[in-house]
């Protein structure tokens, strides 16, 4: 699943910050370069991506739970 368009990221990547930073995005966005460049995967919605940062954020922690 793509979360960050600009620089290829995909959820698996994010899942792995999170396991490091839990839900906090700022740390995650500076491990991982996440929505750095354009910004459209920080957004609530974006068509660049199949599900946003947050999304994504929240989907790890349910799945490390």
């Amino acid at each position: 699943m793509l979360v960050c368009d600009c620089i290829g990221l995909d959820f698996d990547e994010i899942k792995e910050a999170v396991k490091q930073h839990g839900d906090d995005i700022e740390a995650i966005q500076d491990a991982t370069d996440a929505g750095t460049i354009c910004g459209c995967c920080t957004e609530t919605e974006c068509d660049k991506v199949d599900i946003t940062l947050q999304e994504a954020i929240e989907k790890a922690l349910e799945e490390l739970e």
